[in-house]
């Protein structure tokens, strides 16, 4: 016959059971509470399926008086050291100079004109004739004007030099959007026009897009060097290294992040097996009448002192982790060798 001690004992890891079952009842469906499930059955009670389905539950006829209130303890703080204190974003540097997409572009697209036209005496002396007056209207800061008189000249007789030259009245209007339309028709007259290449690249380069600013303004100087190219081409190439920097800073970053809650979740896991103790198999709760001998909770021998193993089981990644058949896996190991859950530190679902 059992003592009052070890009934007493029996109790308290009973009622300790029943916290972890309350917070994850999917764990009764485990091979390991196979005959506390059935005990259980057996009194005539529902027991919830794996999709946590059940069937309604007669109602109880007296509610259980509350649990008196636990006594409050001063939260646990978690030191952190400095040098793993979350990094500051920090805040993207951005070209006081780059002009937003929306205000790069004109109203109304421009007219390209045909492509692979062959345009005759007649057509040639009128875009001749539009072009002085287009140039004229340059010089005396008349761009909007100026605009006009090229595009009666690409409209006569379009040409790759016409509308890059056109193009480059769009930039000095800061409607970088319009002049790459120009560009890129320019290039298909054509495919080798350096000044095309490099209207599109200072375009690009307005409206902060600096890879294709490099890319544009390195093909243009290739067919045609010139300085004042270059440097655009130059200051171009080092905003990308910043972007390339601040990328390659941003991954690191969640690397870290990434890799501090895999530690952290092997740390509560590692905590949530110790504490649990001999969950597998339950040995020892010896007097229970009608329990079969309910072997092994035993007061959940190591889980630390002060820790609530119904609030450990409360927090979600623990419980979602608990009903996931590998996670029972790692459990069963660790009960037997604690160290074992090192060989999953780098398994996402551990």
């Amino acid at each position: 016959m059992a003592s009052p001690e070890d009934i007493e004992t029996a109790v308290k890891a009973l009622k300790k059971t029943v916290e972890v079952l309350k917070v994850n009842p999917a764990l009764l469906q485990t091979p390991q509470l196979a005959f506390f499930r059935e005990y259980l059955e057996s009194l005539g009670a529902t027991i919830p399926t794996k999709g946590g389905a059940s069937k309604p539950a007669e109602p109880a006829k007296e509610e259980a008086p509350p649990p008196p209130p636990q006594q409050q303890t001063e939260p646990v703080v978690e030191e952190v050291e400095s040098e793993e204190e979350e990094e500051k974003e920090e805040p993207e540097e951005v070209d006081p100079d780059v002009i937003p997409e929306a205000e790069g572009d004109i109203a109304t697209a421009q007219e390209l004109g045909e492509l692979g036209k062959e345009p005759d005496e007649a057509a040639m002396e009128a875009a001749d004739a539009a072009i002085r007056e287009a140039m004229a209207a340059m010089g005396e800061g008349n761009l909007e004007e100026a605009v006009a008189k090229f595009t009666t000249a690409v409209l006569a007789a379009p040409s790759a030099n016409l509308l890059a030259t056109r193009g480059n009245c769009y930039l000095k209007m800061k409607k970088p959007v319009a002049a790459i339309r120009d560009a890129l028709r320019a290039l298909e007259h054509n495919p080798d026009s350096a000044k095309a290449f490099k209207v599109k690249g200072k375009a690009h380069a307005m409206l902060g897009q600096w890879k294709d600013a490099a890319r544009s303004l390195g093909e243009g100087n290739t067919i045609d060097y010139d300085e004042d190219t270059y440097a655009i081409e130059k200051k171009a190439k080092g905003w990308v290294e910043k972007e390339v920097e601040r990328e390659r800073k941003r991954k690191e970053k969640e690397a870290k992040r990434q890799k501090k809650l895999r530690e952290k979740r092997a740390k509560e896991m590692a905590d949530a097996s110790a504490g649990m103790g001999g969950m597998g198999g339950m040995p020892g709760m010896g007097g229970m009448p009608g329990m079969g001998g309910m072997p092994g909770m035993g007061g959940m021998p190591g889980m630390p002192p002060g820790v609530d193993p119904s609030a450990l089981f409360s927090d979600p990644d623990i419980a979602a982790a608990m009903s996931n058949p590998k996670m029972m896996q790692v459990m069963m190991e660790m009960q037997q060798d604690p160290s074992a859950l090192m060989k999953y530190k780098d398994d996402p679902e551990v």
